[in-house]
């Protein structure tokens, strides 16, 4: 039954409208959070190759042996690449987590083993085993770093 007054006519159109509108905002924020997630997930896998970078020239550090001229340019190509990388990450507002105080932070950090050492002060960072990263832009922690640090209390 169609209305025949055209204010009933508007108001129906109005109404159509307005449900359109909601259905819009709602499919918006559905392909914002969709947007987020994959961003998320892209960002997880970009820095475990940053890992992978950072596992491979530890362990080149560790050798006894000095690098013959092959290995040391593979060394130096692959630290252009990571550099690279970090570069990309840094102009989209994403930086290494940096910890001026050696001091871990628990909103900054997961602490995955701690030493006892009197000398030193608790919750001082001895090692970082994998970097945090933070959207700077956002103030957000996208991922906590992993850290050794110590704890003298029992």
């Amino acid at each position: 039954m169609k209305p025949s007054d055209p204010s009933d006519l508007l108001r129906e159109k109005f109404v159509t409208f307005q449900r359109e509108i909601a259905e819009l905002k709602r499919s918006q924020r559905e392909q914002e959070e969709n947007c987020r997630c994959r961003e998320q997930d892209l960002l997880t896998e970009l820095f475990e190759v940053l890992d992978a970078f950072d596992s491979v020239e530890n362990n080149v550090r560790r050798r006894q042996q000095p690098l013959e001229k092959t290995s040391l340019s593979l060394l130096n190509n692959m630290r252009a690449v990571q550099r690279k990388l970090l570069r990309l990450l840094t102009s989209r507002h994403i930086e290494v987590l940096e910890f001026p105080d050696r001091r871990a932070k628990a909103e900054q950090c997961r602490i995955v083993e701690t030493k006892r050492m009197p000398e030193r002060k608790d919750e001082e960072i001895l090692t970082v085993l994998k970097k945090g990263y933070i959207d700077t832009k956002e103030n957000v922690v996208l991922r906590k770093a992993e850290v050794v640090t110590v704890r003298n209390a029992e």
